[in-house]
């Protein structure tokens, strides 16, 4: 009996020990300001971004072959224009070469570019400056789809490249496991989304605080966050997450059938694309009605997935 009792009692500790405890909303602030760099420690805080601007085309943009957008929004489906800003330091892990990949296609039904699709794209950095009480602007790239000997294509695939020069350092992904090779990674990915799921169900906010500790730090990281600033992101992420679920009815979740993996940073980060009504999405989702006017919603919480060194785990990235 005292053998069953003791064999009982260490199989619970194995359990208990294996899982990682949830840590409380100011547990996990503390967290994050005590491994965030204070801003005050740097002369400058540099920042970069993308302009971009398209029409007759859809397209899509990855740095360091992480998603800055995927392309596949709705009002790129038909060509509509397009103009928009990305930043980019949430995909900048440390100072050097970085690399970004733009893919344009076609309007959805055409076989081709055709003459009148349109896509420019200027890449700027702009360096607050405390010790001169000035930002400094510099222009890093520009690109524009040429007129001539593209109509007929059916894709086009451009990389650019620029150095970039921050004061931090994210791991990110550079050190993870290449999971190209790995059995069974799509039930992995999908046991993970359903966890998720269920903490928005639950509209658990500190719960979904704990699964993205490691995104959120190194986002804290990357844009020079003071204590103040962690806090009232954080507590502003827990009171809103998924609030638009009360407002909507006739909620069904999207199965986890018909998917596809799609891999990015060089094959180091997965998630799972399952196709919606007008968008794909990259984690759960769910739709209904809007309560006070019956329109369509639709609602999704896109994640990307990495095993970290020393570990056989996914957790989420980005």
């Amino acid at each position: 009996m005292k053998k069953l009792i003791l064999t009982l009692s260490l199989a619970f500790c194995l359990q208990s020990c294996s899982q990682k405890p949830n840590l409380s909303k100011e547990e996990i602030i503390s967290e994050f300001t005590k491994n965030t760099p204070n801003p005050s420690i740097y002369n400058t805080h540099p920042q970069y971004r993308i302009e971009q601007y398209s029409s007759n085309c859809r397209w899509e943009i990855r740095l360091n072959d992480m998603p800055l957008f995927l392309g596949e929004m709705s009002h790129t489906k038909n060509g509509s224009i397009s103009n928009n800003s990305f930043w980019l330091n949430m995909n900048i892990l440390h100072s050097g070469k970085q690399i970004i990949t733009i893919r344009i296609y076609p309007v959805e039904g055409q076989k081709t570019l055709g003459e009148f699709a349109t896509f420019r794209l200027i890449g700027l950095d702009f360096y607050p400056d405390k010790t001169k009480n000035k930002t400094n602007y510099q222009r890093l790239l520009s690109w524009e789809l040429p007129d001539k000997d593209v109509k007929y294509l059916p894709f086009l695939v451009i990389k650019k490249e620029f150095e970039a020069v921050v004061p931090y350092t994210n791991v990110g992904w550079e050190k993870s496991k290449d999971l190209t090779e790995i059995k069974d990674l799509d039930k992995m990915v999908i046991e993970k989304m359903k966890d998720l799921e269920e903490i928005m169900k639950d509209q658990n906010g500190i719960g979904h605080l704990n699964l993205t500790k490691k995104f959120l730090q190194e986002k804290y990281t990357c844009s020079y966050s003071n204590s103040k600033e962690i806090e009232a992101d954080c507590n502003e992420l827990v009171s809103n997450f998924n609030a638009d679920m009360k407002d909507i009815e006739g909620i069904e979740w999207y199965p986890y059938t018909n998917y596809e993996l799609v891999f990015f940073g060089n094959g180091r980060v997965v998630s799972l694309r399952r196709r919606g009504k007008s968008l794909n999405f990259y984690g759960p989702a769910y739709k209904g009605k809007w309560k006070d006017d019956k329109s369509d919603a639709e609602i999704w919480l896109d994640k990307f997935y990495h095993i970290p060194e020393g570990s056989d785990e996914l957790e989420i990235i980005r």
